[in-house]
């Protein structure tokens, strides 16, 4: 039996240190830009809390609405993306953030496994809003997220046509991406291959029962090999106790599977039988081949927590064969997940206490900055 200390992500568990300290304790330059509030209102009519910053110099010429990944947030209170903030208002280009749903003075619960669909909703209010509010620069506004943000934005960019432009970061492909991030991890840590396969497809093979019905006794035996290694305990903030068949906690673990299964299979999840991997968004390529605004997608050579080749990949076969397609993509060497220059790029280094003081890629910022500039979305200089 799994006993949990922390509710897991379904599919990039543990995302959460991006939105806490994502890109805020470097900076480029003395800021020159104001910061106001910001509320939306969801389609649950939940109010969020959020900020816009605005430069100083002149009015913003667009806007970038920052697409938030796992985890929870302290945008607000915490000053969060300042550096971001900073390196784009120098250019004429707002800045829009909030909270999430029971995050900060957003209202709402704080679901860690907030559907995709949802964080779309909250780009769309937010876009909604700043038309609304006549907000400088509505007429040109984009999106920038990391990580789990590539598949909101696209789902967004779907349902919202006055969307001008997406910066991918480190972004996402069809599939989940944890079986990544696990065997990374592992192979990291020292495994042998025999061993990376071997943990891997204990937690394929229990995902695979979980998904197609399968009972609470199999799906027991099957992911052993999965639940039972000390370093996916370490890695999932999760312990592993083995429940006898017939003893209460036996019943209470059947219990909570059996209600999780049925909630899952009637959500109208699905995976792929081929990998056993998750599909997070029904029909993603076609949606990623409507897509006819900018897009600059960015990854780092070292990132071992989504595989960026196959989304790179993807961005190539989709995006990048569209008519007038306009797709930029740049892979920097020896940047991580967050673009930072780790030694290994691997998610429980980004767990230490150091990890922020990692610097940034030399020419990130300048690279979104540019990119933006050239396409027409900066302030024309003086």
């Amino acid at each position: 039996m799994v006993q949990k200390k922390m509710q897991l992500s379904g599919f990039l568990m543990g995302f959460w240190w991006l939105l806490l300290a994502a890109f805020s304790n470097q900076t480029l330059a003395a800021d020159d830009f104001t910061t106001g509030p910001f509320w939306l209102t969801t389609p649950k009519q939940e109010k969020l809390s959020g900020i816009i910053s605005r430069p100083s110099h002149a009015e913003a010429t667009s806007i970038v609405i920052i697409v938030h990944g796992y985890g929870r947030t302290n945008v607000v209170q915490g000053d969060h993306y300042r550096t971001l903030r900073s390196a784009m208002t120098a250019q004429g280009i707002a800045v829009v953030v909030w909270d999430k749903p029971g995050c900060g003075d957003s209202e709402g619960e704080f679901d860690i496994n907030q559907p995709i669909a949802s964080s779309a909703d909250e780009v769309l209010a937010a876009v909604k809003k700043l038309h609304q509010n006549e907000e400088p620069g509505s007429d040109q506004i984009g999106l920038w997220g990391v990580s789990r943000a590539g598949w909101i934005a696209p789902l967004a960019i779907s349902q919202e046509p006055s969307i001008r432009f997406w910066i991918s970061v480190s972004g996402t492909e069809v599939h989940e991406n944890w079986g990544y991030l696990l065997r990374s991890t592992l192979t990291i840590a020292g495994y042998d291959e025999a061993k990376v396969n071997s943990v891997y497809q204990g937690w394929v093979d229990k995902n695979k029962v979980y998904w197609t019905g399968g009972d609470y006794a199999t799906y027991l035996a099957t992911s052993k090999p999965f639940w039972q290694d000390a370093l996916v305990q370490q890695l999932t903030g999760q312990t592993y106790n083995e429940p006898e068949p017939g003893s209460l906690a036996y019943a209470a673990g059947r219990k909570q599977y059996l209600e999780n299964q049925s909630q899952w299979m009637a959500s109208g999840s699905s995976f792929n039988p081929k990998n056993g991997l998750e599909i997070v968004i029904k029909d993603f390529e076609p949606m990623l081949q409507a897509v006819s605004i900018p897009v600059l997608a960015i990854f780092g050579e070292n990132d071992r927590q989504v595989d960026w080749r196959i989304t790179k990949q993807l961005y190539e076969q989709t995006i990048g064969k569209n008519v007038g397609e306009d797709l930029v993509i740049k892979v920097f060497e020896g940047a991580d997940h967050n673009l930072r220059l780790s030694p290994t790029g691997d998610f429980l280094e980004t767990q230490q206490e150091d990890y922020w003081q990692y610097p940034l890629v030399d020419g990130y910022y300048e690279l979104m900055t540019q990119w933006l500039c050239a396409k027409g979305f900066c302030a024309a200089k003086p």
